[in-house]
């Protein structure tokens, strides 16, 4: 994780423009090195070398580690960054585009291979493979087209050149495991069409598809369809024949593979295209729409109203048969949130760029779009455990559902792999709070719906804005949809007199006059229809974005956790007076009260008042401070403690000091005896006299401690500078 920051601070065009020759030099051993330690891996691989025993060779298990735990996510990064600032044309060119050569063969050869330990490593090589894709200044899956590429190594190298960087005598010897182009379409497009699962060709899903997916939007803007400017006049034959029509046939194959997949299990996968594919739908046709997105959407439809039906029988059938049943409806609705999460990222990027197609010349397909996505919110609305399972689904993910409603082409959902858990987030990110990674208001459910909902609204005519009111006043009532269509048969008589006011004349002739919407405005089971569902949807919106606007107008307080079991404990506890020992107080003061206090004369109430309301004319006497006399040893000390400090050549002898010094030495020690040799009885001195002599010496020692006597010994041995003499006998 610390290694994979700095790469994104980094200029790498200045660096390779104008920086210093090491720091280029050291930029081309690091790819060099990160295709040798890749391609080292593919040969451990390729030789049985790797396994799950601890009895593993180190020197592999070490390759194996660096490889997948620190490599893989540092070029994944570093390409990212290339392609995101278009440096490739800077940055891959010489040596460099050699090294990105023998790493692209590498990581898809490990992809293509079928090893038990590269199943949980697929997903970051599919990441990795992609954003190299997507950096590369090279079509590499067309090397038919590569002598119109100016920054080939074929085309800026002599043969002589290439062969010293080792290079193959031809192009297409440079990746021999890599399939052209359109082999790879092929591919593809017979995966959607056999609807084969991913344990089929998972190689295919995780490693091909996301290189596609960044290779042809990228190779798209210097193809043949390029815009003018991109291809100036005079301008050599494009170096790639990538054309929007395999931009389209891969997104249709794509959106094929999770309409084959809908509803399996243990499918993480499908979370990942919708990821990869974000590139490659801004090309997409309108023809998409009534081909794949309408179908896709109808059965996800189909499946979102046949759980909620299941979730409302459990509600009536027994507490503890519905136990059971609540948990399996949880486990589907966890799979729809899954299905629905692959498909609305992709479906948004289309709505939103074919919405004003859409609004300016209306599309019946768009109408039922509109429908489908408004039942589908519907059902969600309704159900607390389809909310919830979204929410988990998000959380668990670490799913940023923002940059799905920006339009960005970053990453949108957790990183691609995971070496250790195979396809969770392998980044250790700042944990956040439920509540921070996921709302309503950026629930994708409800951000597809208001996409879509421009569409809904011009479906109606000006003269349906009060049907839709009272249809919502209706649903507001908990009417069903019969009655409010019966209730909106019965009130039809409404629009013909809204119709005849002036302000609304001229916006019903614009209605007319749109191509279809004739036929609709004089056909009362349209007017119903349309008018009902789009009232649904408008009510139900309206209550997720404003859940206690229909509530009662009270005060919502709202506690803690801790605070809530704070109050039922109070309310829980026995009151203080019922305690056994303030029962024991109680009867104490009620005796106290009857003997002493009921049997005085006088009123206590009218003693307190005259207690209190005296006027107490009291003196304040200033009491006067009196002055400390100054301590004489303590300023003796002191004076001596100041010499000694600034002193700074010699140390002079000072008389005063040293008479000093022979006090101080008699009073801070006992006297030792015999100084003259001569064995002497000593007279017998009482335990009495010996501890008030000890009581004395510390009297003694005390009363210097206080005034800086030690201080004031070290000074001056330091003040002495190392020279002997009498001021350093005397204080020694």
């Amino acid at each position: 994780t610390c290694c994979s920051r700095p790469p994104p601070s980094l200029s790498l065009w200045t660096v390779m423009k104008s920086g210093p020759e090491i720091v280029k030099a050291g930029l081309r051993s690091f790819f060099e090195s990160a295709s040798e330690d890749i391609e080292k891996m593919v040969e451990n691989l390729r030789l049985g070398k790797v396994s799950q025993a601890r009895t593993q060779v180190k020197g592999v298990g070490q390759n194996l580690t660096y490889t997948t735990v620190a490599l893989l996510p540092v070029l994944t990064t570093l390409f990212q960054h290339i392609a995101q600032h278009q440096f490739g044309d800077d940055v891959i060119l010489d040596d460099v585009q050699v090294s990105c050569y023998r790493t692209l063969c590498s990581i898809y050869s490990l992809g293509t291979t079928k090893n038990t330990y590269v199943e949980k490593l697929r997903p970051a090589l599919g990441e990795c493979l992609a954003r190299l894709a997507a950096a590369m200044p090279v079509a590499f899956l067309e090397p038919q087209l590569n002598e119109y590429n100016a920054c080939s190594v074929y085309t800026t190298k002599s043969p002589r050149e290439r062969a010293i960087l080792g290079l193959p005598n031809s192009v297409e010897e440079m990746c021999p495991d890599i399939p052209v182009l359109e082999r790879l379409m092929a591919d593809i497009g017979g995966l959607a069409e056999s609807g084969a699962r991913y344990t089929e060709m998972p190689h295919v899903i995780e490693i091909t598809l996301p290189m596609l997916c960044s290779y042809l939007p990228r190779w798209w803007e210097r193809g043949p369809e390029a815009p003018p400017p991109a291809l100036p006049a005079g301008a050599p034959p494009p170096c790639t024949a990538v054309t929007s029509d395999h931009l389209n046939s891969l997104l249709g194959n794509i959106l094929r593979i999770i309409v084959n997949n809908l509803g399996i299990d243990e499918a993480s996968w499908m979370k990942r295209l919708a990821v990869f594919a974000q590139p490659i739908v801004s090309r997409a046709r309108p023809e998409l729409l009534q081909s794949h997105f309408i179908p896709t959407i109808g059965r996800l439809r189909k499946r979102a109203g046949k759980v909620v039906s299941e979730e409302e029988q459990l509600r009536l059938e027994a507490k503890a048969e519905a136990q059971e049943g609540e948990l399996l409806v949880r486990d589907e609705f966890s799979v729809l949130c899954r299905d629905l999460y692959a498909l609305y990222p992709l479906l948004i990027r289309y709505v939103d760029n074919n919405r004003a197609q859409w609004l300016t010349e209306p599309n019946p397909s768009a109408e039922e779009l509109f429908r489908m996505v408004g039942e589908i919110f519907i059902y969600w609305s309704k159900s607390h455990n389809f909310k919830r399972e979204e929410q988990n689904f998000v959380v668990q993910n670490e799913i940023n559902n923002m940059s799905f409603l920006t339009a960005d082409n970053k990453s949108k959902m957790a990183k691609a792999g995971d070496i250790q858990s195979g396809g969770s987030d392998q980044e250790r990110t700042k944990k956040k709070r439920r509540g921070d990674r996921y709302s309503v208001q950026t629930s994708l459910i409800v951000a597809t719906l208001k996409k879509m909902l421009p569409i809904g609204l011009n479906m109606c005519a000006p003269t349906d804005q009060d049907l839709i009111t009272l249809a919502k006043t209706r649903y507001a009532l908990k009417d069903t949809d019969e009655e409010v269509r019966e209730f909106l048969h019965n009130n039809l008589h409404l629009q013909g007199k809204v119709e005849g006011s002036p302000s609304l004349r001229w916006q019903m002739a614009l209605y007319r006059g749109v191509p279809g919407r004739e036929e609709d405005a004089d056909d009362p089971e349209k007017i119903v229809r349309r008018v009902q569902e789009v009232s649904a949807v408008l009510y139900y919106l309206d209550q997720t974005e404003h859940p206690y606007k229909s509530k009662k107008a009270v005060w919502h307080k709202l506690l803690s956790k801790q605070r809530r079991r704070a109050v039922v404990a109070c309310f829980r506890m026995t009151p203080l007076y019922n305690l056994p020992t303030h029962r024991a107080c109680n009867m104490f003061l009620e005796s106290y009260k009857a003997v002493w206090i009921l049997t005085e004369d006088h009123s206590f109430e009218d003693r307190m008042i005259d207690d209190l309301s005296k006027a107490g004319e009291q003196e304040e006497e200033e009491e006067e401070v009196e002055e400390k006399k100054p301590d004489p040893l303590h300023q003796l000390v002191l004076h001596f403690s100041r010499t000694a400090l600034t002193e700074k050549s010699k140390l002079d002898e000072d008389y005063l000091y040293m008479a000093y010094a022979d006090i101080m030495a008699k009073s801070c020690h006992l006297e030792e005896g015999g100084e003259n040799g001569e064995a002497e009885e000593e007279v017998e001195v009482s335990f009495e006299e010996k501890e008030m002599e000890k009581q004395r010496l510390l009297y003694q020692q005390a009363r210097l401690h206080t005034r800086g006597a030690a201080e004031m010994v070290l000074q001056m041995i330091s003040a002495c500078k190392g020279e002997t003499g009498a001021m350093v006998s005397s204080t020694l």
